[in-house]
């Protein structure tokens, strides 16, 4: 099974990503964990994703694939993909770039969350775990991009018939079981 998770910043996307991972042995993909490792290099590309992610602008696709590339490549038994596509090109080029592999994406999850609710949860999470990709200014250009950009992405694969909608305000496990009834009856 392969999954891409979609949602905006503060949804619970890598949490959820994570149980489904655990539970149906999947390969969890996070691009936003994997750059904000590269990030953390002394390199001329760690620096400019350094960079990129202070802002909270997107990053250019084909740095985010070459540092994804290597964990997608290697998963054997199915993957989750948390964090991309961000906008409709890049969405349709991994459907290409997937099916150049013969792989395909089974279902796209969505978690919905209000604007008010994404903020809260990100400013509690910046005190938490101090990342420099959560200043309130870096968050609100985030959000924008999510509605403006990935918004479009999330019609792309509801027109496949791939999307599966969830409520994300509830608590984790609420939220997961969701998840799990809907891919068991999909």
């Amino acid at each position: 099974m392969n999954i891409i998770i979609l949602g905006p910043q503060g949804s619970g996307k890598g949490t959820q990503a994570q149980l489904l991972a655990e539970k149906f042995g999947l390969t969890n993909i996070s691009s936003g964990k994997l750059l904000r490792e590269e990030a953390k290099n002394d390199t001329e590309k760690g620096r400019l994703v350094a960079d990129l992610l202070t802002t909270g602008a997107l990053l250019p696709f084909d740095t985010v694939l070459e540092v994804t590339e290597p964990v997608l490549l290697q998963a054997k038994s199915g993957f989750i993909i948390d964090g991309t596509p961000r906008d409709l090109m890049q969405a349709e080029y991994l459907d290409w770039y997937l099916l150049e592999r013969q792989i395909n994406i089974d279902k796209v999850i969505l978690l919905n969350i209000p604007r008010e609710v994404s903020l809260d949860r990100l400013s509690k999470r910046a005190k938490i775990e101090n990342r420099s990709d959560d200043t309130p200014e870096a968050i609100h250009e985030r959000l924008d991009i999510y509605e403006r950009e990935t918004l479009p992405v999330v019609e792309y694969y509801r027109k496949q018939g791939k999307l599966i909608e969830i409520d994300g305000t509830p608590d984790i496990q609420s939220i997961f079981l969701d998840i799990v009834t809907k891919l068991s009856t999909k």
